[in-house]
């Protein structure tokens, strides 16, 4: 099996999961994240992120030479689109439902979907970076990219357009790079993650980016999820990191996952009670205590 898991994602209203990775890797789970069993891909490449928008039938997976993935019936099987791009794509996003949709990766490549991935076509995005994550926080029409070398790209034109927000961040090292973007629930207050540590917060939709204070020193960051109806964030990245603010990132505290592998995306179910992170190692990690403790689950 792969060895490491670089994505996962949770479904709203029902307890069923789902986590990508290397070597073609597909898992899916129907108990909240505690037991996995592996499902057919039709690629041996990696795959760096995988979607179910509006919690429908339909999903979307992307990675390696332009691979991207859609399933129709939940997850059980999966087939290949054609994508007009050879370069490793490495976030996929439908806003709204499973019609319209973004996926983004290396050299700058930005490509939309409005037929379900039937076609896709290039955005200009006027960068070569590396894209490593995409969010659309309400709609079709605003969306964020970030990336390599302090990358963080806006739009307001459905992504026709995008614009450099890089200027905005207070206090920007040279050669930071920026592996994860979130806005719970508008398109005005967000975070970011960077691979020097450091977590930035917006509440002006990007027109200022500062780095929020923690109390201790933090590994490279990779991913991070917060609620829509809460204050509540959880990051994860390198030798185990796990964080978590209860009110905003006004304070942080550090949690202990069991591990000192890297974690590459976390996710928690709308009930702010269950959540999943995928790792190195094949790690699967499931919390149904809101975070607090963290126990290995099964891949059957």
């Amino acid at each position: 099996m792969a060895n490491r898991i670089n994505s996962v994602f949770t479904m709203e209203d029902v307890p069923v999961a789902f986590a990508a990775g290397d070597s073609g890797l597909i898992l899916r789970s129907a108990d909240g994240g505690m037991n996995w069993s592996r499902v057919a891909a039709p690629t041996a490449g990696n795959l760096y992120s995988i979607h179910f928008p509006g919690q429908a039938r339909v999903g979307f997976a992307c990675g390696d030479s332009g691979t991207v993935l859609r399933t129709e019936n939940e997850g059980e099987s999966w087939h290949r689109l054609a994508v007009p791009t050879d370069v490793d794509l490495r976030a996929i996003r439908f806003p709204l439902g499973p019609t319209v949709g973004f996926v983004a990766g290396d050299r700058g490549v930005i490509l939309r979907t409005a037929d379900r991935g039937e076609t896709w076509t290039h955005l200009t995005t006027a960068t070569e970076q590396k894209i490593m994550d995409v969010n659309f926080p309400t709609d079709e029409t605003v969306g964020y990219a970030v990336g390599l070398h302090g990358t963080v790209l806006k739009t307001t034109t459905g992504g026709e357009m995008w614009f450099s927000q890089t200027g905005n961040i207070t206090n920007l090292l040279p050669g930071t790079h920026v592996a994860a973007v979130h806005f719970p629930s508008d398109d005005q207050v967000g975070f970011a993650v960077t691979g020097n540590g450091c977590i930035l917060f917006t509440s002006s939709g990007g027109e200022e980016w500062r780095p929020m204070r923690c109390e201790f020193p933090l590994s490279p960051l990779f991913s991070l999820d917060a609620r829509h109806d809460t204050m509540e964030v959880f990051v994860v990245g390198a030798s185990g990191t796990l964080v978590r603010t209860s009110d905003g990132g006004r304070s942080w505290e550090r949690l202990f996952p069991g591990t000192h592998v890297n974690l590459y995306s976390v996710r928690m179910f709308a009930d702010g009670v269950a959540g999943i992170i995928g790792g190195d190692e094949r790690t699967l990690l499931h919390s149904s205590n809101s975070g607090q403790t963290w126990t290995p689950a099964a891949i059957i």
